[in-house]
């Protein structure tokens, strides 16, 4: 059985250090603004596929 003890130290350390918190937390905002803003350019252009091909 794996001991448990080395995982709690990780996330102290992870914890305790605000640089490290900010770039994970802002890499993290980067992607899922990213996921959104792709999602939504694909939604739109979809949309103006669809809105040509039926004559609008």
């Amino acid at each position: 059985m794996l001991p448990v003890a080395p995982a709690i130290g990780v996330v102290d350390t992870l914890t305790n250090d605000p640089i490290l918190v900010a770039l994970v937390l802002g890499l993290l905002l980067t992607v899922f603004f990213g996921y959104l803003y792709v999602r939504r350019t694909l939604m739109n252009l979809r949309d103006g596929y669809e809105d040509a091909y039926r004559g609008k």
